[in-house]
């Protein structure tokens, strides 16, 4: 019965863990957001909606994986296939930033070229030229990178985050059960990889989001 614990945080009390991961497992979604709304606008003036403006930038559309859902890919070799020049991305940014945009989401394909080394001189040259928030890189693309680099997890992250990653996507995610993703997607990482890397991130302090399609 996940009330008791809903009336708790409704009277302004903390949760405690166990509290939290019984109302993770609640099938009742509509009940959970109902009484997160309410609790939203306490603390905010409900005439209030906030947002960001940012810009999704796919830096390559070559992959490998041939997802079955996919109709962005192109193979290495294809006429429309391309890696953006970083004048072109910088041309992008500065289209964002004079909306107002303050973040930039970088996402592409798992192309066989671009290792560990091409992300860290990408991300230095953004941070060195732009005042922004860096969302980057999926975590099937940091297993790919990792894999076709040489590198730990672990240690792709760390070095990602030193040359200016502030955030990961959670794209790619797709349903986190590998019964599923075999079907789907069978050459992206699996749920257990999915999985490592956004604690490892976490442990490394880079914040993540994740989606569900």
């Amino acid at each position: 019965m996940v009330e008791p614990i809903l009336k708790k945080a409704l009277e302004g009390e903390r949760l405690t863990p166990e509290e939290a991961l019984e109302l993770f497992h609640s099938p009742d979604i509509l009940l959970l957001g109902n009484v997160a709304s309410r609790l939203t606008r306490r603390k905010k003036d409900s005439r209030v909606i906030t947002y960001i403006v940012d810009r999704n930038i796919n830096y390559t559309n070559i992959c490998i994986t041939n997802c079955t859902f996919c109709a962005f890919y192109r193979s290495a070799g294809d006429p429309d296939a391309y890696v953006l020049p970083f004048e072109t991305l910088a041309q992008k940014i500065e289209e964002t930033l004079a909306l107002g945009g303050r973040q930039i989401l970088l996402q592409g394909g798992h192309n066989l070229d671009l290792t560990l080394d091409y992300f860290e001189d990408l991300f230095r040259r953004i941070k060195q030229r732009y005042d922004l928030h860096l969302h980057a890189l999926s975590p099937p693309e940091i297993v790919h990178t990792a894999r076709i680099s040489h590198k730990s997890i672990e240690d792709t992250l760390r070095r990602l985050k030193e040359a200016g990653l502030d955030s990961i996507p959670g794209g790619g995610a797709e349903i986190l059960v590998d019964r599923v993703r075999n079907q789907i997607s069978p050459a992206k990482c699996t749920t257990d990889q999915w999985l490592e890397v956004m604690e490892t991130a976490h442990r490394t302090g880079l914040p993540t989001t994740a989606t569900m399609m």
